[in-house]
């Protein structure tokens, strides 16, 4: 064991994006914090500039997703026996709907969190949606929430410094920043 570990800079802004994610949680009465601070652990990146770039593949992910799941939900209430077995089969078929929408639109490297947030929506029989459209909206919100708290995070706390003035550059993580993560 290596117990002379000291946490980096990005480690200590992932906690204190997390905890600003509970924190705006429970001012607005944001019922599942869950996804805003996975939304900030999974954003973290080494700079702002690749924060953003990550940011902006799972919004859209969560979009898809999102619309995907919707689809699904409004779709299950039309299929006899659903809840019993047919889900079993109709799940992947709506997941495969969700990786070609990406693909489609150009946005393959949204694919996995849209997968996510998909398989999220349409697994969770036990939530007691009566609402597809508010539930798939709040997931949306939530992980716009987490995002957005990991770009203000990176971009202000603990401010990266430019080693160079090509930005291309500026965004590649040094090898301490890397170990540090």
């Amino acid at each position: 064991m290596n117990f002379r570990y000291k946490p980096g800079l990005r480690a200590v802004k992932t906690g204190i994006a997390v905890c600003l994610c509970l924190l705006v949680s429970c001012l607005f009465g944001r019922n599942y914090a869950f996804y805003s601070c996975i939304a900030a652990v999974v954003c973290m990146q080494p700079t702002t500039g690749k924060t953003v770039h990550v940011g902006v593949h799972r919004f859209i992910g969560t979009l898809i997703g999102g619309f995907v799941g919707f689809l699904l939900l409004e779709s299950a209430k039309l299929i006899p026996q659903y809840h019993d077995w047919a889900y079993i089969p109709i799940i992947p078929l709506f997941l495969l709907l969700a990786i070609y929408l990406c693909n489609i639109l150009g946005r393959k490297d949204s694919a996995a969190i849209c997968c996510i947030v998909f398989l999220n929506i349409a697994t969770n029989f036990d939530r007691g949606i009566h609402n597809s459209l508010l539930y798939v909206m709040d997931r949306v919100i939530d992980t716009s929430i987490g995002i957005i708290l990991a770009v203000l995070v990176n971009r202000f706390i603990f401010p990266r410094k430019s080693r160079s003035s090509d930005s291309a550059q500026a965004d590649l993580p040094s090898p301490q920043e890397e170990e540090e993560s």
